[in-house]
């Protein structure tokens, strides 16, 4: 007869030493352990559920797909645990992500291990399988049926707990090495330490706390001389840390942006600036399951290229193959940015969001490039109506935000256009006191070390750089200034001026139009300037410049001219001439000194000191 328990629930001294939580047989202990194993068994199972929901933004996808991609180990596409730490939360971005994720990979490589020692291989098979299901991450979950084999199973089992958790984590590092190694990713970050630094601060810290958590659970066990109740508890607090630190310190609206800045950001495939529409439609011939091989291709492009030159009806159906789903993918991104600003009315990125939504409207499709060059084209920098509520929304509420430069210039745009000459320019007046330096370059000086765990600027991520903005805000006002209250034809040629779009068909054509429909107009020499500096031959630009410097040398548009022929004669012209370069560098020099206090002074200045460090014309200061 087995020797009977004690009210302690130990075992007489001749009865066997306790093992594992199994080693209980009265049956409240068995009761109790299958409950609190249970209980684990969700909480783990809610664990690599959270994990699948940071790195794809979706709580569960059982496609075979998505278990198929994560087992690849071959091609371009292959995924590695760095891409946890890239999309849709990159850790540069939000640092505080790489703490989150280490005590989750630390609690999805601790957890099952433990289990395997405390109640034993066979328990650990639903958590090993819960890595592979939940978390679809099927290589981790072999590796850690091997570390659970490696730390319970006979022979490779041994007296010391510890050091079976700590055997069974050997498969698990081999894992981690593997799967964070990658030639393209090293070369990558070994320009940036920071970076570095934050790529593999994660996975050290995953294992550390894994080895703590380890040694914590098993100490705790061993002093309650494995009693489940006090054990579960303790695994419980793993589970809840990650989450906890997440929803505190790194936020729903976090992951939701990202996701949102990847399918329709300014680095999103709709702002991809040029494709061939030969490429385009040999990927649809291919999706529709014909394979082409690189001679069939260079046929197929051949034939292109002459079709496209001879029928008119196929560049039309092609404009319109464009066109349809351009609109769609349009209307669904003013949706997605629409539906996180209500999610989020309080995010730091709601700027951010505006400012995609802003640009989303203002995106159109560049049809004469696609019907001259077979190209699809996509641009922005000419506002349209339907953006001016996001863009005032973005400037009149979050004024702070780097991004309300670009709503100031876009709404000064727009009233100009509108004939609201006094609107325009107190929009355009607004950004000159704002200073002259990108987020990006403002970010990428910070301190590495010292400040690796705060997050930069919400805005760094868009890469977006004001000095496009400040540059033609100040061309538009000083524009402005000089043209308008037209004693002939009031402020009439300005505002006709403002609503022409420069990649429309026939820009130039209405440029010369608008100059002989207001001859001897304040306008009429910007106007001839803009056509001639949009001529396509390069000879042909520089011989129309210098006429129209002939013709209006005292204009407010010969800095633009004057800056405009210096770029010429340095870059284009000047390939073999070095006495055209120099003349060119003369005439960058005269445009410095002569116009430092106009926007084309500012920008010749700044050129100079790229080409000729020496150089350092003084500069005036500027009118407001």
């Amino acid at each position: 007869m087995p020797a009977a328990e004690t009210k302690s629930g130990k075992s007489p001294a001749s009865s066997p030493p306790m093992v594992d939580v199994w080693s209980r047989t009265a049956p409240k202990y068995r009761r109790r352990a299958a409950f609190f194993l249970a209980l684990c068994f969700v909480l783990f199972a809610g664990l690599c559920v959270f994990t699948h929901w940071l790195h794809v933004a979706r709580l569960f996808d059982f496609s075979w797909s998505s278990y198929f991609s994560a087992a690849r180990f071959w091609g371009p596409q292959t995924q590695t645990l760095n891409d946890f730490l890239r999309y849709p939360i990159s850790v540069e971005h939000a640092p505080v992500h790489g703490v989150v994720l280490g005590l989750l990979m630390a609690s999805i490589v601790a957890v099952p291990i433990l289990v395997s020692i405390l109640y034993r291989i066979k328990a650990a098979l639903p958590f090993i399988a819960a890595v592979l299901i939940f978390a679809h991450m099927p290589w981790m979950s072999f590796t850690l049926l091997m570390g659970c084999i490696l730390a319970s199973v006979r022979p490779f089992r041994m007296s010391f707990r510890y050091g079976s958790a700590l055997l069974g984590m050997c498969p698990v590092l081999i894992y981690l090495y593997l799967a964070t190694w990658n030639v393209g990713d090293q070369s990558d970050l070994s320009a940036n330490p920071a970076a570095r630094t934050l790529m593999i601060a994660p996975w050290v810290l995953a294992i550390l706390s894994a080895c703590a958590m380890t040694a914590a659970v098993l100490l705790i066990a061993r002093i309650v001389d494995f009693r489940p109740g006090a054990i579960a508890p303790v695994i419980a607090v793993t589970f809840a840390t990650p989450a906890i630190i997440f929803h505190q310190y790194v936020g729903r609206d976090e992951l939701d942006y990202r996701v949102l800045e990847a399918r329709v950001g300014p680095k999103s495939a709709r702002y991809v600036a040029a494709r061939e529409v030969r490429e385009i439609t040999l990927e649809y011939i291919e999706r529709q399951g014909v394979r082409i091989s690189g001679r069939q291709r260079d046929i197929f492009s051949e034939l292109f290229a002459a079709a496209w030159a001879e029928s008119p009806s196929l560049r039309e159906a092609a404009l319109q193959k464009m066109w349809q789903p351009f609109m769609a993918n349009r209307a669904k991104s003013y949706e997605l940015c629409n539906r996180f600003i209500a999610a989020h009315p309080d995010s730091k990125y709601v700027p951010c969001a505006l400012y995609i939504q802003a640009r989303t409207m203002d995106t159109r499709l560049d049809e004469p490039e696609l019907i001259r060059n077979a190209r699809r084209e996509v641009y922005s920098d000419f506002p349209h109506a339907q953006s001016d509520e996001i863009w005032t929304a973005l400037l009149s509420k979050h004024s702070d935000s780097p991004l309300s430069i670009a709503a100031a210039l876009r709404l000064g745009q727009l009233r100009l256009r509108a004939g609201q000459v006094d609107q325009a320019r107190a929009f355009l007046s607004r950004i000159d006191a704002r200073p002259r330096n990108s987020v990006a370059a403002e970010t990428s000086t910070r301190p590495a070390l010292r400040e690796l765990l705060r997050a930069p600027p919400p805005e760094t991520s868009l890469e977006f750089d004001p000095e496009p903005y400040l540059f033609e805000a100040s061309r538009l006002r000083e524009l402005i200034d000089a043209n308008r209250d037209d004693p002939l034809y009031a402020d009439k040629p300005l505002i006709d001026y403002a609503a022409l779009d420069p990649r429309r068909e026939r820009y130039h054509d209405q440029l010369l139009a608008h100059a002989q429909r207001y001859p001897q107009s304040r306008m009429e020499d910007n106007l001839i300037a803009a056509w001639a500096a949009g001529r396509p031959d390069i000879r042909a630009r520089h011989l129309a410049l210098l006429a129209c410097l002939k013709r209006y040398p005292d204009s407010d548009s010969a800095p633009q001219v004057l800056y405009q022929l210096a770029e010429l004669e340095i870059q284009s012209l000047a390939e073999n001439d070095p006495q055209l370069r120099a003349a060119g560098l003369d005439r960058m020099r005269d445009v410095a000194d002569r116009f430092s206090g106009t926007c084309w002074g500012d920008k010749a200045r700044r050129r100079l000191r790229k080409l000729d460090p020496d150089t350092d014309p003084p500069m005036r200061a500027r009118a407001p």
